[in-house]
């Protein structure tokens, strides 16, 4: 009876930790989508850059950033993460999903991530550095044949 007790108890907590965390996320997302609405002042439905720069340096949004674990000290670069597709221009989809992917500190696995990606642009230039001195050594070799046939006429 103390154990089914205990395990009752235990499985309660978790369902209250859970509860509690995705409380949370969405008290984020309606911060987040009231944040883009106040840098969408024009209700165009996307933030330009330059909407977002007016706006970003206000206490107001200020607050609202760090109230979500924002830290917004370059907001260029910020931006440029948000845009995902470099449009020029943020959706909401765009924004919150950046900004839920950006708050806190880097984790271990966006650290693993960025360096499997990196390893995999380097690995990937240097097939393409091959690739492009295989074909200049192909064509100067063409030329010089073409060059020989030319001057041999």
């Amino acid at each position: 009876v103390f154990c089914q007790s205990a395990i009752d108890s235990a499985q309660s907590d978790h369902d209250a930790v859970l509860q509690s965390i995705l409380a949370n996320k969405q008290a984020h997302i309606e911060k987040i989508r009231y944040l883009f609405n106040e840098i969408d002042a024009e209700d165009v439905g996307v933030i330009t850059y330059q909407m977002f720069q007016d706006k970003v340096t206000t206490k107001e949004v200020q607050t609202y950033f760090e109230s979500i674990d924002l830290d917004i000290w370059d907001a260029w670069s910020f931006f440029k993460l948000l845009d995902l597709d470099s449009g020029g221009a943020i959706e909401i989809e765009e924004f919150l999903m950046g900004c839920l992917r950006l708050r806190g500190s880097a984790r271990a696995m966006d650290m693993a991530k960025l360096c499997h990606d990196q390893a995999w642009l380097i690995r990937n230039q240097s097939r393409f550095w091959s690739f492009v001195e295989e074909e200049l050594t192909r064509t100067r070799s063409r030329l010089d044949q073409l060059t020989a046939q030319v001057h041999g006429v």
